[in-house]
């Protein structure tokens, strides 16, 4: 194997190392997170309140998803410059991102606390006011808000670690906050299910953010010292650069948040906040196989971009029919995964915590694999800004899901409606996205056969 990575080019070089490596830290993250859920199971000991935590998260982060598309644009317009080895316009690049990404944070602030005084939370969430109080609520949806907009601002340094080709920093950094987390649950023991969801909120907001930001400090004072940001260096032609390709991405990571990141929400209004918890369970387990194929993905999109600029065609069209493969072979693993998962709760949970429900299991078992192929499709087509078909379907795709659910959730009462609601509007953007992808390769092929 050796003279084989020897003579790798240096993208699939790039891909392998942090791919090794980020293997090796999310398998410790994999660990961490069988062990949290129980402890958030003992530390809340009502699966109501946990549920309200695990919506509250959900809705919350949807505001990340508001950045205008400036993180990718960051990371876009990084790779090229520092591969032309241009730091004062990288310096520019990274000022300019960081300096719109607080003028938004500040704007979201304002939204975000207009928003949360004047709705009623605990019908939102569907909890009764014995359950959690009002203001204990509105406590916790602030504090956990304050450090999503804090988080907000530093995700354009987390888009910096990407595109210098440091995607296992952020998975660290991710794992960092989890284990964080876990020793805070395991620590404290609030007097009542209450307490526990005001401090927990609490400390959120500051262990979230901690990591990252003493990453950035020490990423600035080190290997990007030349680069380090400044208001002198903020630039209009840099801000409309990275808006420019921001735009695009905005409007799909939105649309894409509204299909894969509104499931709990809608769980929790329609049926219950407990079903979120039922959801939650069943999720972790399923997301297992597709968080090992983001590991791979992880550092792709940047190397794409990278080998489109150098005009490397092979090596994106060859990557391409790899990750297909991938994608199939992933959807094999998902549907066999439905055997074992009554052992693998049991062993999680506990036995007899929670019955699996076989056809609830297929369910997430498609939901799993239209969402492993969308992702490597995505990837595909973020790293060689090719997104306006992906733009439609989404567009499309969220409509018809809010129209599914809300048609038929009266009917089928059964909060599974929602997984399959995401399934129905996955699959055809697999389908149409790969015949685009494949049509355009066959035509850049014969135009390359053309010049030589």
């Amino acid at each position: 194997m050796l003279p084989k990575f020897k003579n790798m080019s240096d993208n699939s070089r790039i891909v392998l190392n942090h791919t090794v490596v980020s293997f090796l830290i999310k398998g410790c993250a994999l660990c961490l997170s069988l062990v949290t859920t129980p402890a958030f199971i003992r530390y809340f000991q009502d699966n109501r309140i946990l549920g309200v935590w695990y919506t509250l998260l959900s809705v919350l982060t949807w505001f990340l998803n508001f950045d205008l598309g400036i993180g990718n644009g960051i990371r876009n317009n990084l790779v090229r410059d520092l591969s032309e080895k241009d730091y004062i316009s990288a310096r520019k690049t990274i000022s300019s991102g960081l300096f719109s990404n607080a003028v938004i944070a500040i704007v979201l602030m304002l939204v975000g606390l207009c928003l949360l005084t004047t709705v009623d939370l605990n019908r939102l969430m569907h909890v009764e006011e014995q359950v959690i109080s009002r203001e204990i609520l509105l406590k916790s949806s602030l504090l956990v808000f304050a450090g999503i907009m804090i988080r907000f601002f530093l995700s354009s340094i987390s888009s910096v670690f990407y595109a210098l080709q440091l995607s296992p920093v952020n998975n660290f950094l991710a794992l960092c906050v989890s284990l964080l987390q876990l020793l805070l649950v395991l620590l404290v023991q609030p007097e009542n299910p209450e307490q526990g969801l005001l401090i927990l909120a609490g400390a959120y907001a500051i262990l979230s953010n901690f990591p990252m930001a003493a990453a950035g400090v020490i990423l600035f004072a080190t290997k990007l010292k030349e680069c380090r940001p400044s208001v002198s260096c903020v630039d209009r032609q840099h801000i409309r650069n990275v808006m420019g390709i921001g735009t695009v991405f905005f409007v799909c990571q939105i649309t894409y948040m509204l299909l894969m990141n509104t499931n709990e929400f809608f769980i929790s209004y329609l049926f219950g906040p407990q079903y979120t918890t039922e959801y939650t369970f069943y999720y972790k387990l399923t997301s297992l196989i597709s968080m090992v194929i983001s590991l791979l993905l992880t550092p792709i999109w940047s190397v794409i971009t990278k080998a489109m600029a150098e005009r490397q065609y092979n090596w994106v069209r060859n990557l391409y029919g790899k990750l297909k493969m991938v994608g199939i072979a992933t959807m094999v693993l998902q549907f066999s995964f439905v055997l074992i998962q009554q052992f693998v709760m049991d062993l999680w949970l506990g036995k007899g915590y929670i019955r699996v429900d076989y056809m609830t299991a297929v369910a997430f078992a498609c939901f799993g694999s239209v969402f492993v192929y969308t992702s490597i499709l995505s990837t595909m087509v973020c790293g060689m800004a090719r997104m306006r078909l992906q733009l439609v379907c989404y567009l499309l795709g969220v409509a018809v899901k809010i129209a599914i659910i809300f048609a038929l959730h009266a009917t089928v009462r059964n909060w599974v409606l929602v997984v399959w609601s995401n399934v129905l509007v996955l699959l055809p953007y697999c389908v149409v996205q790969q015949v685009d992808l494949d049509r355009y390769f066959l035509r850049l092929t014969a135009e390359m056969q053309e010049i030589h």
